[in-house]
């Protein structure tokens, strides 16, 4: 005799049948559909932010236009003041010719690029906004000459807002009067990186 299932079997396989397809339905249609949705409401809110900044820049167009011209204005007379990156020989003769005018004689001169940051061309806006303006050469100079010499060069020194004088050693000479005493100067240039 063939026995079939049970009224109870039947109704639990039907059951284990229904658990099972609103598992799949759960699984493979709702969570991804809920996930969608969720991404789809933060990107929502992000281009609403995005969208008042703008609207609130759009607003203030006129002031940030105003803000901008100040700045380029405030940078171009900054620029006035300091010149573009310059090579070694130009700066040893800008001090070698600054020295020699104000009777210092000049025995050796160091340039100390080591914390200079080199400016680096990008095609990249965001970049270009972080480069640095300016960059600071280290000189270090040794000169022979006197007291008065110097200080007539710390005046013409007054004159140039791009070089500063870091440091100053001096050591008197034999006492004779052709004997002159030994300077030890170190300046730091201040220069405009090239855009």
């Amino acid at each position: 005799m063939k026995k079939g299932l049970t009224k109870r079997e039947k109704i639990l396989l039907f059951s284990a049948g229904l658990v099972a397809l609103f598992y799949l339905v759960f699984q493979f249609g709702f969570l991804p559909m809920y996930s969608r949705y969720t991404e789809a409401q933060v990107e929502r809110e992000r281009l609403a932010e995005e969208k008042a900044k703008v609207e609130a820049n759009i607003i203030h167009k006129p002031s940030i236009v105003d803000a901008n011209k100040d700045a380029r204005d405030r940078y171009d007379a900054i620029k006035r003041d300091f010149p573009i990156l310059a090579e070694d020989e130009e700066i040893d003769a800008v001090l070698t010719n600054l020295c020699v005018s104000n009777s210092l004689i000049p025995t050796s001169l160091n340039i100390d690029r080591s914390d200079a940051v080199a400016p680096q061309k990008t095609q990249n806006e965001e970049q270009d906004a972080e480069q640095p303006l300016f960059t600071v050469i280290t000189v270090k100079m040794n000169v022979t000459g006197s007291i008065p010499s110097l200080i007539g060069l710390l005046d013409d020194l007054e004159q140039l807002p791009y070089i500063r004088l870091a440091n100053v050693s001096y050591s008197e000479g034999r006492g004779d009067e052709t004997d002159k005493g030994s300077i030890q100067l170190t300046f730091e240039l201040t220069y405009i990186n090239p855009l």
